[in-house]
């Protein structure tokens, strides 16, 4: 059942989680409280791309989300750009009174090819993610995670799997691969501060991760130190008094120094407003969020991509579960 997006919703906060999450299902994370206060059972989302001095282009990008009725993520999908085809499209003769005062012609136009990559997502009775199951092709990439009583995640493997089901829209286990496995040891080195040794399938250690806490159980800093390569990425968090994520800034040498910053505002209520995205402290996007009246619901948002010198225009529509109300 579709309903208008400026229709009055239940609901108070932020329908988008920017705190950091441990397993990411899609780009963006939805606050799952107001999801199953709301009943939405699912948001589409179309983006279309207007380059400065040029006209709006659809090359049919698309995004999805569809929730369970706890209010998180069971399926997922976004288009990827694949190729460009030319076709010719017949512009039939223009007559006025029988007489032809426009001949016929054929105009060539650019169509966009994408594929379509679709996740699934299953859940244990508490809410965590058990199975990810990634869908590219005829192949799914696999992620079964395993955890301890503190819901600290201690195992994550990663299989390739075939689909033998005649009916494409249910999964069948075929054949079944392992391509990995990683097992996480905590250590709690303060009531701040938590390391995780991370172990490959050969037994050995290849990572650590310290990750620090505020007061408040908030992340402040979670940073990933490689044994073997040395390479290390550090995100840090900065909040307000209410908990409200104002910076987040990642950094890493893996290939080379790279500095990346996001800086947050949001309105008297607490709905983000704006997102203002830096790499190498050089300014890249302005993301601006617009709500319906409710304030809560996104409706759309406008990213000024000053990298590529355009503009990235985001529509959001929502359906319920029937008993919405």
């Amino acid at each position: 059942m579709q309903f208008s997006i400026f229709i009055s919703l239940n609901g108070i906060g932020q329908i988008i989680n920017n705190k950091p999450v441990d397993i990411a299902i899609g780009l963006i994370d939805f606050n799952s409280e107001l999801v199953k206060k709301n009943r939405i059972k699912k948001i589409d989302i179309t983006i279309v791309d207007k380059p400065d001095g040029n006209i709006i282009i659809d090359k049919g990008a698309r995004r999805g989300y569809e929730f369970n009725e706890n209010g998180y993520v069971s399926k997922y999908y976004y288009t990827i750009f694949n190729r460009i085809q030319s076709e010719e499209v017949l512009i039939p003769a223009i007559k006025k009174n029988g007489r032809i005062i426009k001949a016929e012609s054929i105009r060539n136009t650019i169509k966009y090819i994408n594929d379509t990559i679709f996740i699934n997502a299953y859940y244990d009775n508490q809410n965590r993610i058990i199975t990810k199951r990634v869908k590219s092709g005829e192949y799914f990439d696999t992620f079964y995670y395993e955890y301890n009583g503190k819901g600290q995640m201690i195992k994550k493997l990663h299989f390739k799997e075939t689909n033998i089901s005649e009916n494409k829209n249910e999964f069948i286990l075929g054949v079944q691969n392992e391509l990995s496995s990683e097992f996480f040891n905590y250590e709690m080195i303060t009531l701040a501060q938590t390391k995780i040794r991370c172990i490959n399938d050969e037994g050995r250690e290849y990572k650590k991760v310290i990750i620090n806490f505020d007061d408040n159980e908030n992340v402040l800093s979670k940073t990933h130190e490689f044994i073997v390569s040395w390479m290390r990425q550090e995100s840090t968090y900065k909040y307000d008094e209410n908990g409200k994520l104002l910076k987040k800034t990642f950094e890493t040498n893996e290939s080379n120094e790279i500095k990346e910053y996001s800086l947050f505002e949001y309105d008297k209520s607490g709905a983000l407003l704006t997102e203002i995205k830096f790499k190498d402290n050089v300014l890249s996007n302005e993301i601006n969020y617009l709500y319906d009246e409710s304030n809560t619901f996104i409706k759309s948002e406008v990213n000024r991509d000053h990298t590529n010198a355009s503009i990235v225009i985001v529509k959001y529509s929502y359906a319920f579960y029937n008993n919405f109300k």
